[in-house]
């Protein structure tokens, strides 16, 4: 009885107004197709199918864009000669299917990496493929330092964490399968049931860049990371044994090439089951879940609409990646988490420029092309970073934070001292008396201040990355995080 008369009060009060709101201002022309001809009727619905087409595309492009990433990696496994290739120049932690790689130092500016490198941590990686059979994955403990396994599914989506936050540095055995396997885990295994037949992890341990040592630690540690596959596992000399991966994979030719390949890339890895439902609104495009794509088959209209899409996305993501995260006034962007939900366009910028983000909790990154005042940093200029006492990141017990230094290539910068990044493990970086710290970027050196230098370039544009490893509860919290972001000053050359 009061939901009717709440009904009944709110009607009385919108009347006729409020019955035009809410029937909305297009749907009041009782005739919109008046005083047009037929040739001017057709071509005005056929521009509005192109339309609707075209935005329909750059999202499904958006969507799917991490896949996309995903199948690159999956190919360069694929094909012997271009992995041997990229496995003999240490150009990324790569291995065969199913295997972990190893790199066996921190990238340089002689490294050309598919995605934005750190200076922080040594990496290694494997793609995972869990269809025909699950994989143990065995990692060590690690107690002495920073590391995480970062674990994500074929849309580049993180999963619970291993690691020195997540478990404590306390590693083990873990049965990675798919999310219809069915079987019984072999005692001492913990299960690890990935949403995705596909997944991948990234293993990052921490060094001290001031110790060479580390590097030979780091080593020793990665000479204990297994994967075996889980029909090798208990047999005499089964333990690190993978069965050979082989996977048909398509080519693609064709105005429309992406989108088939995106279709069939959903009908391999279907998202996960919160999220089918996004993927519904792609039907009128031809992408729908369990059906190839039929490019040749649509209407004329949504052709033209999705061929305009694919011109406009490359830019389109370039401006995302650029301006990417939660913009501050001291002109840092505080990069999304790798946990997206239904943020896909925060997703797709996320796998483009680094493949894997960070949880919040694991860790926090910020970008910047800009000095305080909004200007582009040019490495023909001069610049500091102050940090007042109370500005420098509070951590977690084993975390640490940098500011490193890209050219708009996203790799990193050539100079005399080989320092690409800069933070509190440079052992001789020098505190003000009263506990604040100055960063000096430029390209000379500063005489008398090299110990907080961070070189830029000669010229041209550049960015800089902020990574904060482990943060404290201030640190990661958007709501307190503001604290310890200062601005980029310009020195005035006189």
């Amino acid at each position: 009885m009061k939901r009717k008369l709440l009904v009944v009060a709110v009607a009385a009060i919108l009347g006729t107004a409020g019955y035009a709101i809410l029937k909305g201002p297009n749907l009041q022309k009782k005739n919109p197709d008046a005083g047009m001809t037929m040739q001017e009727i057709k071509a005005r619905d056929d521009q509005s199918k192109e339309n609707w087409a075209y935005s329909l595309g750059v999202q499904a492009y958006v969507y799917g864009l991490p896949l996309k990433i995903f199948e690159r990696e999956r190919r360069l496994r694929l094909n012997e000669r271009k992995l041997d290739f990229v496995m003999s120049r240490k150009i990324c932690p790569c291995a065969p299917i199913n295997e972990f790689g190893h790199m066996t130092k921190l990238a340089t500016a002689d490294d050309t990496l598919p995605y934005t490198p750190n200076n922080d941590t040594i990496y290694s990686g494997v793609l995972l493929e869990l269809k025909d059979e699950p994989v143990v994955v065995t990692i060590p403990d690690v107690l002495d330092r920073y590391w995480s396994a970062q674990i994500a599914d074929a849309y580049l989506e993180n999963l619970p964490y291993i690691g020195i936050r997540s478990t404590g540095g306390k590693g083990g055995n873990f049965l990675f399968v798919g999310p219809d396997w069915q079987g019984e885990v072999p005692e001492g295994l913990s299960l690890r049931r990935m949403p995705t037949n596909s997944a991948v992890i990234a293993l990052r341990y921490g060094i001290a860049k001031d110790s060479p040592e580390e590097i030979a630690k780091v080593m020793e540690i990665q000479k204990q990371v297994f994967t075996t596959s889980l029909s090798n596992w208990g047999k005499e000399d089964g333990f690190g044994k993978v069965n050979p991966v082989q996977m048909e994979r398509k080519e693609y030719d064709g105005d429309l090439a992406l989108f088939e390949q995106m279709a069939d890339l959903l009908n391999e890895n279907p998202p996960r089951e919160h999220q089918r439902d996004a993927v519904g609104m792609f039907q009128s495009i031809g992408i729908e879940l369990g059906k190839p794509f039929a490019g040749d088959a649509l209407d004329s209209a949504i052709q033209r609409g999705l061929k305009r899409a694919l011109d406009d996305v490359d830019n389109i993501m370039v401006w995302k990646v650029k301006y990417r995260g939660t913009p501050y006034a001291t002109r840092w962007n505080n990069l999304h988490e790798g946990e997206y939900g239904y943020h896909f366009i925060n997703r797709a910028e996320g796998a483009l420029e680094g493949l894997l983000v960070h949880s919040r909790e694991e860790g926090v990154y910020f970008s910047t092309y800009e000095d305080v005042e909004a200007n582009l940093l040019d490495g023909s200029q001069k610049y500091v970073l102050h940090f007042e006492k109370d500005e420098i990141p509070q951590l977690q017990d084993k975390g640490f934070w940098s500011l490193t230094m890209y050219g708009t290539n996203f790799q990193l910068i050539d100079n005399e001292i080989d320092r690409y990044s800069i933070g509190d493990r440079n052992t001789d970086l020098q505190y003000n008396d009263d506990g604040s710290l100055t960063i000096y970027i430029q390209h000379e050196k500063p005489e008398g201040l090299e110990s907080n230098w961070l070189p830029s370039p000669d010229e041209g544009l550049f960015r800089i990355n902020y990574r904060i490893y482990l943060p404290g509860e201030e640190t990661r919290n958007p709501q307190t995080l503001h604290k310890f972001l200062p601005g980029i000053q310009k020195v005035q050359q006189g």
